[in-house]
Order: structure tokens, then sequence, then C-alpha cells
């Protein structure tokens, strides 16, 4: 009799067991049902109803285990804030909300419970608010915030993120200094990006960022920006891009040493100084150079790819010349 028993309780814990995988009983089921409230009866959600397989849902992704691990919500008509119950859904490692230009309200705080989150793209939105600290707590490797309506500071506790080495917050209304190691090359074999343009951010360029090798971007234009900005070149760096113009820059360009890899370089309207660097004869890869609006002066060197450049790279400078400028 005890071992019938036994026996009993064994396959009513089994079917419990396999009950419990079926669709519509699984735990982040709950939670994106959760999500579907807040957001209320809107076309991107109309599909996810109790009993339904949250796998089947198109904007969610799931692994072997039925867990959600990644959720796409780009071009939907949704009018919401953003549902703090994604931070419950523990699995999640990406997250990208893409042109949803009725979303608003801020980044909520739970996110920062995301341990697993590597990838969190929140771009083309009304979200509004300062960034959250608490993503400092998530495994985040590369993040773009373009083109919301984000204000305050960037958090300092986002350096302590090891491995994000690709940053982009560019058009929004965020203040105060770049945080000196927002990307750092903790995974040495990715190029690290970081695009802060069309903010208010002020005071000077971290010199950390000189001591990165390996860079696929740099831009920080139309900014308050001051000081120096010279330590970012190098002939032993690999950098591809740089753009730092619309800032209040100050420095001499004459013997900067350019990186040979580079292709695109921008310091328009700064307030740079001395000449043109004859290391840019050297640059074969280079197909943009804007030197305009600042305050350089003498012959502009010529050999190798020098000739490409049109006058307006060089326009409304103190006193620069030669080709492709009125000789000096």
């Amino acid at each position: 009799m005890a071992n019938h028993v036994a026996l009993l309780l064994l396959l009513s814990l089994q079917l419990t067991a396999s009950f419990s995988q079926q669709p519509g009983d699984d735990p982040d089921l709950r939670t994106l049902l959760k999500i579907k409230e807040q957001f209320g009866d809107q076309a991107a959600l109309v599909s996810l109803l109790p009993g339904t397989d949250q796998c089947n849902w198109p904007y969610a992704y799931c692994n072997q285990h039925r867990r959600v691990v990644a959720i796409f919500l780009q071009n939907v008509n949704i009018t919401s804030t953003i549902p703090p119950a994604i931070g419950d859904l523990d699995q999640l490692h990406t997250i990208s909300i893409h042109s949803i230009p009725g979303l608003h309200g801020p980044i909520p705080d739970t996110f920062g419970k995301l341990s697993h989150l590597s990838i969190f793209n929140i771009m083309r939105t009304s979200v509004s608010g300062s960034l959250p600290a608490s993503l400092s707590r998530t495994n985040l490797t590369s993040v773009s915030f373009f083109s919301n309506k984000l204000t305050g500071r960037i958090p300092r506790s986002l350096q302590d993120l090891p491995y994000l080495t690709y940053f982009d917050a560019s058009n929004n209304r965020l203040v105060g200094r770049i945080p000196p190691g927002l990307v750092s090359n903790g995974a040495p074999d990715r190029p690290l990006g970081l695009t802060l343009t069309n903010n208010r951010l002020t005071g000077p360029i971290p010199r950390t960022y000189g001591r990165e090798r390996y860079f696929m971007n740099f831009r920080v234009a139309n900014n308050r920006l001051t000081g120096d900005a010279a330590f970012l070149f190098g002939r032993r760096n690999t950098v591809y891009d740089v753009d730092l113009s619309g800032n209040r820059l100050r420095f001499n360009l004459t013997g900067v040493e350019m990186p040979e890899n580079l292709l695109f370089l921008n310091m328009s309207r700064n307030r740079i100084y001395g000449g043109v660097p004859a290391s840019l004869t050297q640059l074969k890869k280079l197909t943009t150079l804007d030197l305009s609006y600042n305050q350089l002066c003498g012959e502009i060197p010529t050999g190798g790819n020098m000739g490409r450049f049109k006058p307006e790279a060089y326009e409304h400078n103190k006193c620069l010349c030669g080709t492709p400028l009125p000789a000096c």
C-alpha cells in the first residue's frame, strides 16, 4: 500500500511538472501579461492572451527552456510609459525598442535587476528623464539611446561595466561631463564606439580615452566641450571616425600625428589653432576632412590624398593658404 501511494505521488509530481511546461503556464507569460496590461490593448499586444504561448508572440524570443531572452518592439502603435515589469524577465539579454514616438516617461529602475542584459537599445522614442544608475548592475556590452528626450547626467557608475564597448546617447539633452571610462577595452577583440553628438555636455574630454587604442568611432559633436583633444590621436592608435565639431575645444594642431587608418575627421567650429598637420598627407584612407571655422594659420601641406579636399574643408580660419585656397 505504501509503495502504491508513493508511486501515485511520484506520478502526480511528474504530471505537475509536465503541465507546468505547457504554453500558457510559464512565469514569463504572466510577466508579459502585466506588460500588456500597462501598454493597454494596443495593436502590438492583441495576440498576447492568457493561455497562449508567449514564445509565438512576434515581439518576444525564447531560449530552449521557454524563457524570454529578447524583446524587439519596432514601429508599433503604443502610447504608454515603459512597463517596470520588463525588469522581471530575469533571463533577458536583449531589449530593442525602436521608432515608437508614443513611448514616453523614464527608463524604469527595475531594469537594473536584469543581470544578463547585454544589449539595450531605446531609439527614436519620447522616453525622457535621467539614465538610471542601476544599469551598472547589468552585463551591458552595447547601448544605444539614440534620439530620445533624456536629460540629466550620464551616471558615473556606468563606467563600472567591464565589457561595455559601445555607447550611443546622441540626440538627447544630457548635461555634465563625460565619465572617464564609459567604454573600455574589457573585450580586446572588439572595437570601441562612443557617440554623444547633439547634447549639452561640458568640460574636457577625459584623457583616459587617449589610452584606448581601437576606436571604431569617437563622435562628440555639438556639445560644449572644452580643452585639449590632441591626445585622442597618435600613429599607433586605430581610429576610423572622429567628430569633434561644434564644441569649444582649444589646442595646437600643428604636430598632431594622425592615425593611419583614419577615414573621417571633422574638427570644424572649434577654437583650434596652429597649422594643418603634415601627418594628414600620409593618410591613404581619409575620405572626409573638415577643419573649417577655427583659428588655423599657415600653408596647407600637399601630397598624398590632400588634393581631394575642397576649399570648404579649410574655410573661415585665421590665415590658411595654399592649395586648394589661394597661394600663400
